[in-house]
């Protein structure tokens, strides 16, 4: 509002105030004029074609309109108002521009001018023009203010220098303290050698007596049997085997035999176990019982499923630290350990790696032998064998199964394996022989006797021909029954008696295949298992090893059963130091995954620097940040799946260990987590966000670099922990892997970017809830962007708005990142105790 000050106009108007209004709109170019007096319009002109000049030495500012149309408002002083004076024809047909409005901001002065209004007032009043006296302002935005200039993004300061190459730093010093710590630990001490003499070597000494320090087994089970699916697969086996003697259990494919070793060492079966089992005569009744005998056995599998990058050496010692009692000097376990190597014949390759189909390494009867020694490092008083000389050549198993029984002799133990066809020379060596077909026992008993019973009913082994060859002809084969071997009619046979009879199955037993087709083509041709179970069952032989079992059990000794507190297997935390470190040397050995993982981090984090390289603070770098993190977590989420197949070599040698009683699950867990989760899913982040930040630019003012990266640490732990939990859940590879595919996919389709929050079905919000990638995706936009002032130039104007406008737009919580790093750490912690209890609870074997 300005005031006239042009004096015989106030003379004129006798009293009353004339004033003025003008506005302008630089936008459309158009002004208006406003005359008023007492307050009361009396005549206005619409001004367009204006244009705005200012003097910023001056303070002054300038409008030229073109073009002026005037008119009064009827009525109006000035108007006609009671006979006053009437301009309104000069107003309308007069004035019309060019007009000016100019004012000196300083003494507040201003001054209106039009050409013909100058006229009028100049005549009339003797002014040049309308003075006026104005208290007035503009309502300007701030980026028009003369002289306005866009700030600038945050330098990279010194400090932000210290906060990188802390991280850098730090990483460095951390992983050089992890390498010294493990370097230290007993896996990754160099292996000593065996001296000539033990003589004066105490350590050697007392392994020796380890070695022979054990409490002697008789093995007697009676009437056992398994059924699975209502199938028999086993019935009614027994036998016994005393310190000393090695037993064979011999038959052809599908005859049982690794079920009754199975049954006879206590592993888990699927289906129903009867039977009875006498360790020294003392039948196995009680939890307690069992668990004592189980601790007390060994037992080696068919396959041999090791670590590939530790050698002999480091295997079998893998095996004593984590078994032998914590009391037992490190020196000792060593000595033990070499002493087992050099008694099986492999101390000669001790230092050379396991190695794997892949990885050139030991040949596979030495990798057999290494698995016995992983054994025998406990001492155990009965060891189980499946199928020793599987897939071994003839010279390579005749060496395994020479070792075994020199164990027997020279430390008196008791030694059961299965075995398929082996050749004579292995043949000779066994001390008990149990013969099934088809579940049924056809003989149980003295090797050497063995030949003699067949023989007493007709099957007389051919000179010249494998005694084991022939057996598994007689329990494989199809013969034409003409002998009855009914239980009534069934006698001992004196071994020693030659009838007609028994001439003529000899006869028949060499040439029953040409006889069969020369003599009785048409006949027709039945198995005789059941006929020589059950002669069998009636025989001297049977009878010989019943009243063994019998005698065994009248002589009980509860030795066995005492427990020595001062021998108990390493400690938990033992364990978990020994895990680590075989973990650890895993990884130095074969560190393509892990330098994998850290190359990537280091590519990904230049090539984002330079696709994003000193993003603005305007809407396209909002869009650009946003990108940003997207692709990161992406890149992390989808980079946990490596986890898969680290679980998934490893699980076969977790479930052998564990049936063998090598540690506890949850030791071998959080070792998992320590050596291998860790470095895997902590350093890669860091690593890249050290490079991201600085290059592209991304707001490092307060703790938002430390947040950034603390975000990022933990959205990979907890996506790599959620895969490893999908991994222990489920066995097969390719399973797993789908499953977690589709689990970061829809994790991935709900994190805010696909689709708004608001938006979000209410049926389907709680994946949202459950979407990890939903609260890292958040909480790293808001950390970034939230406090930025973000500049877009819209319309001639430069506009800034609030980054968290734009967050809120698009569903995110600009109050809620604390929630978010609360809820991955919730994340975290339930999928550590949801791995742990699965591990535990589900991942074992089952045979």
């Amino acid at each position: 509002m300005c005031d006239v000050t042009n004096e015989k106009i106030l003379k004129i108007l006798n009293g009353k105030i004339p004033q003025v209004t003008f506005s302008c709109n630089a936008t459309a170019q158009v002004c208006d004029f406003q005359f008023w007096i007492d307050e009361v319009e009396s005549f206005y002109c619409d001004l367009s074609s204006c244009q705005y000049e200012y003097d910023l030495n001056s303070n002054a500012t300038h409008y030229k309109c073109n073009d002026a149309q005037c008119s009064c408002l009827a009525g109006r002083m000035l108007c006609g108002e009671n006979g006053s004076v009437d301009i309104s024809d000069f107003l309308s047909h007069e004035i019309k521009g060019p007009a000016d409005f100019s004012c000196d901001l300083n003494s507040q002065n201003c001054k209106f001018s039009e050409p013909s209004m100058n006229d009028l007032i100049s005549s009339v009043f003797g002014d040049p023009q309308i003075n006026l006296f104005c208290q007035s302002g503009e309502c300007l935005h701030k980026s028009e203010i003369p002289g306005f200039q866009i700030p600038g993004k945050d330098k990279f300061t010194l400090i932000d220098f210290t906060k990188v190459s802390s991280v850098f730093l730090g990483c460095l010093i951390v992983l050089l303290l992890s390498f010294e710590k493990v370097k230290s630990s007993p896996l990754f001490l160099k292996s000593v050698y065996l001296p000539d003499g033990d003589d004066g070597n105490a350590e050697l000494v007392t392994a020796n007596l380890m070695l022979e320090n054990y409490k002697q087994a008789t093995l007697s089970f009676d009437n056992v049997c398994y059924a699975i699916n209502d199938k028999t697969v086993l019935n009614n086996a027994y036998g016994q085997v005393s310190p000393g003697e090695c037993m064979a259990i011999m038959g052809s494919s599908g005859a049982g035999k690794s079920t009754l070793l199975d049954i006879l060492a206590c592993k888990n079966k699927g289906g129903f176990i009867s039977g009875d089992l006498y360790i020294n005569g003392k039948k196995l009744v009680s939890q307690h019982e069992f668990k004592i005998f189980q601790n007390s056995i060994g037992f080696v599998n068919q396959d041999d499923i090791m670590i590939s990058t530790l050698t002999v050496y480091e295997t079998v010692l893998n095996s004593a630290l984590l078994r032998l009692p914590n009391s037992m000097p490190f020196k000792v376990k060593q000595s033990k350990v070499l002493q087992i190597l050099a008694e099986l014949k492999i101390l000669h390759i001790k230092d050379v790696l396991v190695g794997s189909d892949f990885e050139r390494g030991i040949s596979g009867g030495e990798k057999r032998r290494v698995a016995i020694a992983c054994e025998l490092v406990t001492s155990p008083s009965i060891l189980f064998l499946d199928e020793p000389t599987s897939g071994l050549d003839g010279y390579n198993a005749f060496n395994v199964v020479e070792c075994l029984v020199r164990l027997a002799k020279i430390y008196n133990r008791t030694i059961i394996f299965t075995i398929h066809q082996p050749r004579s020379n292995i043949v000779s060596l066994f001390d008990k022989l149990l013969l099934l077909s088809d579940g049924d026992l056809i003989y149980s008993g003295e090797m050497g006797d063995c030949a003699k019973y067949f023989s007493t009913i007709g099957f007389n082994c051919p000179l010249g021909y494998n005694i084991a060859d022939y057996l598994i002809d007689i329990t494989n084969q199809k013969f034409e029954t003409t002998a009855d071997f009914s239980a009534e009619d069934s006698h001992e046979s004196d071994p020693n008696l030659e009838t007609n009879e028994v001439s003529e199955w000899q006869h028949y037993a060499s040439h029953r295949d040409e006889l069969a087709k020369t003599l009785n083509p048409n006949k027709i041709i039945t198995r005789n298992d059941k006929n020589l179970a059950q002669y069998f069952k009636n025989s001297y032989a049977a009878i010989s090893v019943k009243s063994a079992i019998n005698e065994q059990i009248s002589n009980l000794n509860l030795l066995f059963f005492e427990v020595d507190s001062n021998l108990s297997k390493a400690s938990w935390f033992n364990q978990l130091i020994v895990l680590s470190s075989r973990t650890f040397k895993n990884s130095y050995r074969n560190p393509k995954l892990l330098l994998g993982h850290y190359l990537l981090s280091l590519i990904m984090g230049l090539f984002c620097s330079y696709l994003y390289y000193d993003v603005e603070n305007n809407i396209s770098g909002f869009q650009n940040r946003l990108g940003l993190f997207f692709f990161l977590l992406t890149l992390f989420g989808f980079s946990s799946l490596t986890g898969l197949d680290s679980f998934s070599k490893e699980r076969a040698v977790f479930v052998r260990e564990r049936s063998n009683n090598y540690y506890s699950p949850l030791s071998y867990y959080f070792s998992k987590l320590l050596c291998d989760v860790l470095p895997l899913r902590v350093f890669p982040p860091v690593i890249l966000l050290a490079i991201i930040y600085p290059l592209v630019g991304l707001n490092m003012s307060g703790y938002k670099f430390w947040v950034s990266i603390s975000i990022l640490i933990l959205f990979n732990l907890v996506t790599s922990l959620e895969v490893l939990v999908i991994g222990i859940s489920v066995k097969d590879s390719g399973s797993a892997t789908m499953l977690s595919v589709l689990l970061l996919l829809f994790s991935l389709l709900f994190a805010g970017l696909f689709i708004n929050k608001e938006t979000i079905p209410f049926g389907l919000s709680w994946i949202e809830k459950l979407s990890v990638f939903h609260y890292a995706y958040e909480s790293l936009a808001v950390n970034e962007v939230n406090g930025l002032v973000l500049k877009e130039k819209k319309f001639g104007l430069n506009i800034e708005v609030p980054g968290a406008v734009i967050l809120s737009t698009f569903g995110f919580d600009v109050n809620a990142i604390q929630w978010d790093i609360g809820f991955l750490s919730i994340l975290l912690g339930i999928c550590v105790i949801l791995g742990g209890l699965i591990l535990s609870l589900f991942v074992y074997e089952i045979r």
